[in-house]
């Protein structure tokens, strides 16, 4: 069981932009997926009887909100408080309180933190206190006073879309030292962290390319002991550790991508091929309504064959249609979204060391852009789009 459950840029009024092609019904769940990912977090809540939901980051605008989507979040606060579970809305600006409680009509259950006044509670013996940070004056000034009482803990949160500031940056050594005070930072990134700090990746991922820990995370004050360990009755009792801090699934979309090898085929083989990798997710049972819906990118590699290539690439449409027909009839809930030969393979095998080639040869240009590209790996001075740029002008090159 979580004590509390933390939410980072629900963003509830932005909707994921929708696959071209893709039917109503599963691009009206994409339009609701990020409120579909609220309701989600709250319903953990709910089962795990947490004490809190805490919402950080981009959570709605008031200048861009439809009524609806501002009254079923209304809905959400009015019911978790009815189960005995607070709504912290955790912010650093000092006129978003105010705003925010005008705009959902003043609920029962909504609480604040900013970096002046925390949101506390007692939560199993434990005082908690939830601090906004977004400068080392703000983490200062939340463990500035110390506390008489043995059982007391102090969660900083930072959110790095409201700030130019890394958490190094806001959250001095000092701080990350004290064993009653934990860190989150909300971040979409999945770089490093100074030691100690949790991340707090975004609720719903809105595109492809972002890292796949979507989700929410909820929090354990303290890990139960069981009777028989000692070892852990004192640690305990001397009440210093924090416990647990797990990633619980949320999303209402998520991205997949499906690789095979194909050396030859037409769109028919070539879609067979891809159908019978997705059959694992196609052919699941009727999900429950928090299942999430699936969007994936067909890949296809093709080894060192640029003609291969060429050839996947038109056959992609007609292979595409075949896939979208059979995804209308599935059981499952998923939706493909492109089919293209697989433009992170890698192009060592081409390069002069490896292919024999010679200047002035027929493939001294495949060679050495092979070696460029491989050099650029190798010295860590690459780009994400270096084979993609690669592969695509040995293509226009052999198309000729």
């Amino acid at each position: 069981m979580f004590d509390l459950i933390f939410a980072s840029n629900p963003t509830i009024d932005c909707p994921i932009a929708e696959p071209e092609g893709i039917p109503e019904p599963l691009g009206l769940r994409l339009r609701q997926a990020p409120l579909t990912a609220l309701r989600q977090a709250y319903q953990l809540a709910r089962e795990h009887e947490a004490s809190g939901v805490v919402l950080c980051g981009s959570v709605i605008n008031p200048l861009r909100a439809s009524p609806a989507q501002v009254i079923a979040l209304r809905q959400l606060v009015l019911e978790a408080a009815a189960d005995g579970c607070d709504t912290i809305w955790v912010t650093t600006n000092p006129t978003a309180p105010r705003e925010v409680q005008r705009m959902l009509g003043e609920p029962a259950g909504l609480s604040f933190a900013t970096p002046l006044n925390p949101w506390t509670a007692t939560i199993r013996s434990t005082t908690v206190e939830l601090w906004a940070t977004a400068t080392p004056a703000d983490a200062e000034r939340a463990v500035a006073t110390e506390s008489p009482a043995a059982l007391h803990r102090r969660i900083l949160i930072g959110c790095e879309s409201e700030h130019d500031r890394t958490a190094r940056q806001t959250i001095p050594p000092a701080v990350l030292s004290r064993p009653d005070t934990l860190v989150i930072w909300a971040t979409a990134t999945a770089g490093s962290l100074p030691p100690g700090v949790l991340r707090l990746p975004p609720l719903q991922a809105r595109a492809r390319n972002l890292p796949p820990d979507e989700g929410c995370h909820g929090l354990r004050l303290y890990q139960p002991p069981t009777d028989n360990d000692e070892a852990a009755v004192q640690t305990a009792a001397a009440s210093r550790q924090l416990a647990s801090w797990q990633s619980l699934p949320a999303a209402a979309v998520i991205w997949r991508t499906i690789c095979i090898e194909s050396a030859e085929g037409d769109h028919t083989q070539l879609a067979e091929s891809l159908w019978r990798a997705l059959e694992p997710l196609a052919q699941q049972p009727p999900p429950a309504t928090t299942a999430p819906l699936t969007l994936i990118d067909c890949q296809v590699s093709c080894g060192t064959s640029v003609e291969r290539r060429i050839e996947v690439g038109a056959a992609a449409e007609a292979t595409l249609r075949l896939l979208r027909e059979r995804c209308r009839t599935a059981t499952g809930d998923l939706w493909c979204e492109a089919v293209a030969a697989d433009a992170d393979e890698s192009l060592a095998p081409l390069g002069h060391s490896r292919s024999g080639g010679r200047p002035g040869a027929s493939n001294s240009f495949t060679s050495a852009l092979a070696d460029i590209v491989t050099e650029r790996e190798a010295t860590g001075q690459g780009v994400p789009l270096d084979r993609e740029a690669a592969w695509l002008a040995l293509e226009l090159l052999a198309a000729d």
